[in-house]
């Protein structure tokens, strides 16, 4: 013989048996949520511990005094890598030139693994450029300069942060405007012309000998050029001090 009887019939005749089942249920609950779910959330290594390594890893082994942007390409969401026992580490062979690149993340714990994440790196420094074209032969003025701050990863290395060491100068080929300038862009300035009359000193066992010549060539700053001195008639070989003079060592 079956009885059947009805849950509210149970709920009246037995409240407070009914009451503590719900909160014998509640117990079980609340206990078995709280057991598993640290467990799993630490047993997969997060996304973000990987790219924090790759930043840290950029920052330490980057070589550029210049500021610098990382952009990492996301690791897929369904990706999930065990909890390392050990520190990750990162690694990347030609880190140095910035730019587009892989760095290896790896672990070398109980459960090893290794991933490479696409990275790229985007230095930026504040760049002289030229605001206007410029021919050979032109002399270089700050009027013709600009202080620009840009990506610099396509220049490297070949760009100049201040413009004193240019200024002044003689453009060695033809510039177009925007060109990031360099120092080779530029030569002294000839400042001796063929022809021209100049002083020629010597200094020679502490005696100072002063003479009178003509420039046989151009000549610029620091260059060596000949010259015929006008009292001999001798052509020799004397450093350009400045516009009216030069030198002779022996």
């Amino acid at each position: 013989m079956c009885f059947i009887t009805k849950q509210s019939d149970y709920i009246n005749d037995y409240p407070d048996a009914f009451n503590f089942m719900i909160k014998l249920m509640l117990m079980f609950v609340s206990a078995f949520v709280t057991t598993n779910a640290p467990h799993a959330e630490s047993q997969w290594q997060t996304h973000e511990s990987i790219y924090e390594t790759v930043k840290s890893y950029v920052a330490q082994n980057i070589n550029t005094t210049a500021e610098y942007e990382i952009n990492m390409v996301s690791l897929a969401d369904r990706l999930n890598l065990p909890l390392c026992t050990q520190p990750i580490q990162a690694f990347a062979p030609n880190l140095s030139k910035g730019g587009r690149m892989s760095i290896n993340v790896r672990c070398g714990g109980a459960k090893k693994w290794s991933i490479f994440v696409s990275t790229t790196i985007t230095p930026f420094d504040n760049v002289v450029i030229l605001t206007q074209p410029l021919q050979h032969g032109e002399i270089l003025t700050e009027k013709h300069l600009n202080l620009v701050r840009q990506d610099v990863s396509m220049l490297h290395g070949n760009y100049l942060t201040q413009s004193e060491s240019i200024l002044n100068k003689q453009v060695a080929r033809n510039l177009s405007a925007g060109t990031a300038v360099t120092q080779k862009d530029f030569v002294e300035p000839k400042i001796i012309k063929r022809g021209d009359h100049v002083l020629i000193t010597s200094d020679k066992l502490g005696i100072a000998i002063k003479m009178t010549g003509v420039a046989q060539s151009d000549g610029r700053r620091g260059q060596v050029i000949r010259v015929k001195n006008q009292n001999s008639e001798r052509v020799i070989n004397a450093t350009v001090i400045d516009s009216e003079q030069v030198s002779v060592s022996q």
